[in-house]
């Protein structure tokens, strides 16, 4: 299973989902954060900037590709991924962090980005042939799925109470600073999830959760 942006939140939480089933993990991510990432339970190494994450996942794998593929970072990744599939491969988009490369810009860099992203170079058509799949995952448009959300967050929970996977924090910040959360993860600095507290917020954070939990019970 190759995981990009392995020493995120998601790539971490990806990582000990799949240690339990006996997945092998190679992650890309960049080298000030590899002598960490082995005791997370990641198995191979791919600097991003430097190496062609294909050829040294193709090398990893005997020249057969990887099974699951995970893929935060857009542009020519997702062409690369699907060629790095192994036959009944799947590859998942779920982000696009090329679009991230700095603090200012807006919309702006976002269109940038995407005027830089090649057309993907796959087709239905070669897809099958090739017996491998693609999909996409934007948890924003799943939550009317209550009884599949369910089933996947039970699923997710019996594994944390056996002691299998448990999160992984990196920062904690009041939600007043919710911009600096977002330059923390910008800058590359986060190993883990970042998370925003209420804490800080008094009353109102008071008055907030009761309000939750009111609407909850209706």
């Amino acid at each position: 299973m190759l995981i990009h942006s392995a020493a995120g939140g998601v790539g971490i939480a990806a990582t000990r989902i799949a240690k339990p089933i006996g997945a092998k993990v190679v992650a890309t991510a960049s080298a000030a954060k590899h002598g960490a990432l082995p005791a997370l339970g990641m198995d191979e190494l791919i600097d991003y900037r430097p190496e062609d994450f294909e050829k040294r996942a193709r090398d990893v794998t005997d020249g057969r590709g990887d099974e699951r593929i995970l893929d935060a970072v857009g542009s020519a990744s997702p062409n690369k991924g699907q060629r790095l599939l192994a036959p009944t491969g799947r590859l998942g988009i779920f982000s696009l962090s090329c679009a991230a490369t700095n603090q200012t810009g807006g919309y702006l860099v976002m269109i940038a980005a995407l005027a830089r992203t090649p057309w993907l170079q796959f087709t239905p058509l070669s897809l099958m042939n090739a017996n491998k799949g693609v999909f996409g995952v934007n948890l924003g448009h799943i939550w009317g799925e209550v009884d599949r959300l369910r089933r996947w967050m039970d699923a997710i929970t019996v594994l944390w109470t056996e002691g299998a996977i448990k999160p992984q924090i990196a920062r904690a910040l009041p939600f007043d600073e919710a911009s600096a959360a977002h330059h923390f993860i910008q800058n590359r600095k986060s190993l883990g999830k970042v998370l925003l507290t209420l804490d800080h917020l008094g009353a109102n954070s008071a008055g907030c959760r009761r309000s939750h939990l009111e609407r909850d019970r209706m």
